[in-house]
């Protein structure tokens, strides 16, 4: 799942909003947050998301205290990066599909 950089712009502003790798890993850390603070996308879509995202993580976490300590510390560190790299890149979906439905120019940077 490549890191896509997006150059979304205003059609008549000029306006332009750019996301970048790093933006994958804030919109994973900050989830809606972060598409409240971009400004465009479903902050209620973005919300649910994030709950999704902390009942597994949460879940797995508890799941795997039954297991062996090296095997519990394989799944967090395994788990946790790949949680935040999914529902980082979920979030710039939702980012991507608000600004196309606003009108927005939407360009691979």
């Amino acid at each position: 799942m490549p890191l896509r950089e997006y150059r979304f712009e205003h059609p008549k502003t000029e306006r332009t909003v750019l996301i970048t790798g790093w933006s994958y890993l804030w919109a994973g850390f900050l989830g809606a947050i972060y598409v409240w603070w971009i400004g465009s996308g479903s902050v209620l879509q973005a919300l649910a998301l994030n709950i999704v995202f902390a009942v597994g993580v949460v879940g797995i976490t508890l799941g795997s205290s039954v297991l062996p300590s090296l095997y519990q510390l394989l799944v967090l560190l395994v788990v946790m990066p790949l949680a935040v790299l999914v529902q980082g890149s979920l979030m710039i979906a939702l980012i991507r599909d608000g600004f196309r439905k606003r009108g927005w120019l939407v360009r691979m940077a």
